[in-house]
């Protein structure tokens, strides 16, 4: 069989995987589903209106102008908001989103099984089974951003196979991190740490040229990247962010406590552990070093995403960075690439014994139907469960919350179903209060009297006022946002602990528009990463001729 049947074959069972949901034509609204939904329609009306704002929301998040994309994978939610333009509708969306993460996992895990010179079959089998697991679910089954970094994870795990021929593709880490970047900084640091230990066991053997060209792939990284990174840095020198929660019981979310069911997804799972290990000793002096990296490495992985690791202990001692990870699970994702990179391999390099071929494919089959039944179920739960949960509200009844997702007023489900997540806020005062509680009565119940509107990529607010006074503004102000009225500058009597202006009305009509100006070298910055992927697209080209 041609290998771009294979690819038909990943398609296909993707689709397969969408037609429980556009039968039953329901939903599954997960925990952090509002949020991305927010990011996304930010870039969706940027991209249809013409009135781009990098930094902060115009459209999103109650048009309040935070700052959420800049520091979140922002060339990605701009992909992400495209899907959304073509989607039409947040139901739509959900459908070719989910499609996409399933596709992308698939044809990811098949080009590195295929590049690492594995059967087609057996990868083939291999990335069906990744496409059912957890890792990749968790956007499907509760919009967990982590399955798009996992998805792309397996594409980016090429020169690894690359050092293990004696190579260091330089090119390749380099765009491999800066994609990762681009799209999830959590999975692309945990990328770097794979790449660690297979650089180390390549530059025993070459150490001059390994460093030498680790040099230029940290090159080529920071200039896909830049804009990522310049901008982090700015803003977090110029304000006090207020960074994602603080997960003070973060041994909980292990998988062997409270995170167990990332085991669960597909329950072969707990086969595939085991028939792997069982292989694994049994015919360990056959196997490859490098398939024994892989075991090694997805262990550890494996090891961090328990509670044998002390991290309740960890993030009440303030260990740096500890609390940034938040949920020990994340680890599960790294360890299910890995181990089943290793777990693919070893039935290769012991593909004379046709029988575990033949296991591989039974698992195949199986996980498919476990992930249909699994996600037919939760989408059985779409008109009994509740929209409402902590810090998550509903404008008006559930029923027309549950319609608006279906409408193709983009806005409508957005302004039904709010959540208060007070992620990168500006933080004011020194002050300890609970920004949820903050956001929800300074801009979720903001006053009514108040209309937004865009105008030259402008968030520009009006309101009526029958007598002189002061008023608070809904919109969060950064050290580079700014009020204007007319042509003036208008300065804040005060700002509240999360950033929210208080000025001085006039009697009448009212109007001030708001922007963020960034310093002058910004747009160099953007230019130059701009170019730098434009370049990196030419030279692919070149290449692609150059074979044909």
């Amino acid at each position: 069989m041609k290998k771009h049947h294979y690819y038909i074959i990943i398609l296909l069972v993707a689709g397969l995987f969408i037609l429980p949901q556009l039968w039953m034509h329901k939903m599954i609204l997960g925990a952090d589903a509002i949020f991305h939904y927010n990011r996304f329609y930010e870039t969706a009306q940027q991209i249809k209106t013409g009135h781009f704002s990098y930094f902060i929301s115009i459209f999103g998040f109650q048009q309040s102008g935070r700052i959420i994309n800049a520091v979140y994978g922002p060339l990605f939610a701009y992909f992400q908001g495209f899907v959304v333009l073509i989607a039409g509708s947040w139901f739509r969306y959900q459908l070719l989103s989910n499609f996409l993460v399933y596709a992308i996992a698939g044809c990811s895990f098949f080009k590195l099984l295929t590049y690492a010179k594995i059967n087609q079959n057996i990868a083939l089998f291999t990335s069906t089974i990744f496409m059912t697991t957890y890792s990749i679910n968790y956007w499907v089954l509760n919009q967990g951003f982590t399955s798009w970094g996992t998805a792309l994870l397996p594409i980016c795990l090429i020169p690894i196979v690359d050092m293990k021929n004696q190579r260091l593709p330089f090119i390749k880490m380099g765009v491999s991190m800066a994609l990762m970047t681009q799209v999830h900084m959590l999975t692309a640091i945990m990328l770097g740490l794979i790449y660690l230990p297979f650089f180390i066991s390549y530059a025993r053997q070459h150490w001059k040229e390994a460093f030498l060209d680790v040099f230029k792939a940290i090159l080529i990284y920071l200039c896909l990247s830049i804009n990522v990174w310049i901008s982090l840095i700015m803003i977090e020198t110029s304000d006090q962010l207020k960074m994602p929660f603080i997960n003070e019981q973060m041994s909980e979310k292990a998988i062997d406590l409270k995170g167990s069911y990332w085991l669960e997804y597909p329950k072969s799972l707990y086969l595939i552990l085991i028939i792997g290990l069982i292989i694994c000793l049994i015919y360990w002096k056959r196997i490859s070093k490098f398939t024994k990296q892989l075991l090694l490495l997805s262990g550890l992985f494996l090891l961090l995403s328990t509670s044998l690791i002390p991290w309740t202990w960890m993030v009440t001692h303030k260990i740096p960075f500890v609390p940034l990870i938040q949920f020990p699970f994340r680890f599960f994702a790294p360890f299910t690439v890995l181990y089943l990179f290793f777990f693919a391999s070893v039935i290769h390099e012991l593909r004379a014994k046709k029988i575990f071929s033949l296991v591989l494919l039974a698992l195949s089959v199986l996980s498919i139907g476990q992930n249909l039944k699994s996600n037919q179920q939760e989408l059985s739960l779409w008109g009994s469960r509740s929209l409402v949960s902590k810090h998550t509200f509903v404008k008006g009844s559930e029923k027309a919350a549950r319609q608006s997702f279906f409408s193709n007023d983009l806005g409508e489900a957005l302004r039904s179903i709010q959540k208060s997540s007070p992620d990168y806020l500006p933080i004011y005062h020194g002050d300890a209060n609970n920004k949820y509680v903050s956001y929800e009565e300074q801009i979720l119940e903001q006053s009514p009297i108040f209309s937004k509107t865009i105008t030259d990529n402008h968030l520009e607010l009006a309101w009526q006022a029958e007598k002189v006074g002061e008023i608070q503004l809904p919109v969060v102000l950064y050290h580079n946002s700014k009020l204007i009225s007319g042509k003036k500058e208008v300065t804040p009597i005060r700002l509240s602990n999360i950033g929210l202006p208080t000025i001085q009305q006039k009697v009448g009509k009212n109007t001030i528009h708001l922007l963020y100006d960034p310093p002058s070298y910004m747009m160099f910055v953007f230019a130059f990463c701009t170019l730098s992927w434009f370049s990196l697209f030419l030279w692919c080209g070149y290449r692609f001729w150059q074979r044909k």
